[in-house]
């Protein structure tokens, strides 16, 4: 695999978990200040996704694609030093193209709170985020024991403790079968509690969101996550060439005054079309000032990597924010007329 890669330095941030949010292990590095995190490296991938040609073949697939993710991973670990954090596209097990062989929603999804990610077919993933003490970020199609019946494209993170974080889509369009939170914001906060829509998880390097494609087209959903005081945002995405991503993934850097990782799919790889279906866009990582740290794209695959210095969004905070911050007083009653 190849490499693209930038750098951005400076001093840390301070800050504080979202309450009732999940926590990341290990409790002593967890509660530190923010201070005394350095800056450390991310990785964003550009790579392919095999699609299950039938519900027969689909466990051997899962099982390919989860070796070619640990084999990426493999692969940007031996950079150094070693990235913390390394974002996956969307569905990297399964692909967002396995309706196209008959595959019903019902045969893919997992339940991710069911029982450890380490006990799933994220066990491969997992042990690599314990060898190399990082987190990954990728998507997946979800069900749940809690609310049978609904389906979820779900963004979620794993780390060496399991899993960290999950946040179904909230209103960006997916398959016909998904349910969007948009339509049970009360009842799915009734099963998963408060603050479960758009969490934020305190980790070791910072407080991390996750979403999925087109969210990142709601500038709402990134001012939510930057309020809740998420400094870096994991987006697991694909893209076309149609939507203007670079513009909007900066935008969403500088006016929320965050990190942007995200990892795009390269190609979309059929039994019957070994070359597979290339798709548009890039693998980018964005800095709170709004500049691109570093990309992939085209038909380039592999991964661009950057340095992540938490103290920018502070002091990008204190420059900008009394432009780029809304006056929620002000928004919040206008939204209700």
């Amino acid at each position: 695999m190849s490499m693209t890669r930038r750098t951005v330095m400076g001093t840390l941030a301070t800050g504080v978990a979202a309450p009732g949010l999940t926590r990341a292990a290990n409790a002593a590095e967890v509660n530190q200040p923010a201070t005394s995190i350095a800056p450390f490296k991310a990785a964003v991938m550009r790579v392919p996704v095999l699609v299950p040609p039938s519900i027969d073949a689909l466990n051997a697939t899962r099982d390919r694609n989860a070796a070619d993710m640990v084999a990426a991973i493999e692969t940007v670990m031996k950079t150094s030093p070693k990235p913390r954090v390394v974002v996956f596209p969307v569905l990297q097990y399964t692909s967002s193209s396995r309706a196209t062989s008959g595959i019903p929603i019902s045969g893919v999804a997992i339940d991710l709170t069911e029982k450890p990610l380490d006990q799933t077919w994220y066990k491969p993933v997992i042990e690599a985020c314990r060898r190399h003490n990082c987190y990954v970020a990728t998507s997946t199609q979800e069900k749940s024991v809690r609310m049978p019946g609904k389906y979820f494209h779900t963004g979620f993170i794993m780390g060496p403790e399991g899993l960290v974080l999950r946040s179904p889509k909230t209103q960006a369009p997916s398959a016909p079968e998904m349910f969007y939170l948009r339509d049970m914001g009360d009842e799915y906060e009734k099963f998963y509690g408060p603050g479960s829509i758009l969490p934020v998880v305190q980790t070791p390097i910072g407080r991390l969101a996750c979403y999925v494609e087109a969210e990142a087209e709601v500038l709402e959903v990134s001012r939510l996550l930057a309020a809740k005081g998420a400094e870096i945002i994991l987006h697991t995405s694909l893209e076309g060439d149609e939507v203007p991503w670079v513009g909007i993934k900066q935008a969403i850097g500088y006016q929320c005054h965050v990190y942007l990782l995200t990892a795009a799919t390269s190609r979309i790889i059929y039994a019957k079309d070994p070359a597979g279906d290339w798709r548009g866009g890039s693998s980018t990582i964005v800095g709170p000032d709004g500049r691109v740290l570093a990309s992939k794209g085209g038909r380039e695959e592999g991964f661009a990597i950057a340095d992540i210095d938490l103290a920018q969004i502070d002091v990008l905070k204190k420059k900008n924010g009394p432009t780029t911050t809304p006056a929620w007083g002000l928004y919040s009653g206008l939204y209700k007329k």
